[in-house]
């Protein structure tokens, strides 16, 4: 029988927390026929060896060259034969309903793409996740509001697989290592253009990992300069006309918003490059900038006056909540020239 979900895991050099993310991915696939593909990007040892002796549920096992993320995602899509596709991180979690109940409203809506809220959990006993209701997602009433604004985490989408193939094929957004930290959003920004039937599922059925193993959030400066290289490549290569002006606004909007919550003594280039996007992009509604008391300050002053004010009356320094040593921080000056 043909899989209804394929979910792919790209993993590299990660054991304790993919062997969690594997159980809860396996519980979530014993519900519906689904197929679990881990694409190894080059783990040394490979983590079949590692891992394949003590699962007791089948997984395909594909194995590239170390490319980064986003190459583990796109050789996984490509292997994959469900009607839908997830994918997941190598620390993600899912709640046992998420498969059925997503691809039910899928169908339901004649859906593209769906998302759920999310969720938090404990182990219970057994080792097991106990989940407990988390944040609640805001309604996206299209593909832009839902992959810019919304912008869920990236385990949290079910897609059609034949909508990621016809948009992922060729992308507008080539892939680049420069991308890795941000690789999923990297998914998102390659589909902003395609219009997609979006569906949300009030229930918490996606959690972000509990561990102590190294994330790329754990150095927001890593994942700053990889989202200021994304949207600077998205705009360069994004027609300028009046079908893509709503894309082009948002991704505007984000690099504003970006460079208003940055340390006001930090790189300064890093924060003329993200209001340089600002710059170039339509106007959107102000409000959308901000709170409510910007939004007043901005109808009076023009949005950048506002914004320059408010960072240097309230802005925090960088040493508040810096993650980089010198030499770090040094070498990420120097790439911004």
């Amino acid at each position: 029988m043909s899989p209804v979900v394929s979910i792919v895991i790209p993993a590299y050099n990660r054991i304790e927390p993919l062997r969690l993310t594997l159980r809860t991915a396996a519980r979530a696939a014993a519900a519906l026929p689904a197929e679990i593909l881990l694409v190894d990007d080059g783990s040394s040892p490979p983590l079949q060896d590692l891992l394949a002796p003590e699962l007791a549920f089948p997984v395909v096992w594909l194995r590239q060259t170390n490319a980064g993320s986003m190459v583990a995602r796109h050789t996984g899509l490509l292997a994959a034969k469900g009607e839908f596709v997830l994918f997941l991180d190598s620390d993600d979690i899912i709640h046992p309903e998420k498969l059925v109940r997503q691809t039910a409203a899928m169908r339901a809506a004649g859906a593209d793409i769906s998302y759920s809220d999310m969720a938090v959990y404990r182990l219970g006993p057994d080792g097991e996740p106990v989940f407990a209701p988390g944040a609640a997602m805001a309604a996206a009433p299209d593909a832009v509001d839902f992959f810019l604004r919304v912008q869920p985490a990236p385990h949290n989408p079910v897609y059609r697989r034949d909508y990621l193939l016809r948009h992922l094929k060729a992308p507008l957004v080539p892939m680049r290592r420069d991308y890795d930290p941000v690789g999923d959003v990297w998914i998102y920004f390659n589909l902003l253009l395609h219009p997609a039937r979006v569906v949300k599922v009030d229930a918490p059925l996606t959690a972000i990992g509990l561990h102590d193993e190294g994330r790329y959030s754990g150095h927001w400066e890593n994942l700053g300069y990889a989202s200021l290289r994304l949207m600077e490549d998205f705009l360069a290569a994004c027609p300028a006309n009046p079908a893509t002006a709503a894309a082009r606004t948002a991704v505007g909007e984000c690099a504003f918003v970006s460079w208003r919550k940055l340390p006001r003594d930090f790189a300064p280039r890093f924060g003329a490059r993200l209001l340089a996007l600002w710059r170039q992009t339509p106007r959107g509604p102000v409000a959308r900038l901000g709170e409510r008391n910007f939004a007043r300050l901005a109808g009076l002053l023009g949005a950048e006056s506002a914004a320059r004010l408010l960072r240097f009356w309230r802005g925090h320094r960088y040493a508040s909540c810096r993650t980089f040593d010198e030499t770090a921080y040094a070498a990420f000056v120097a790439k911004l020239r």
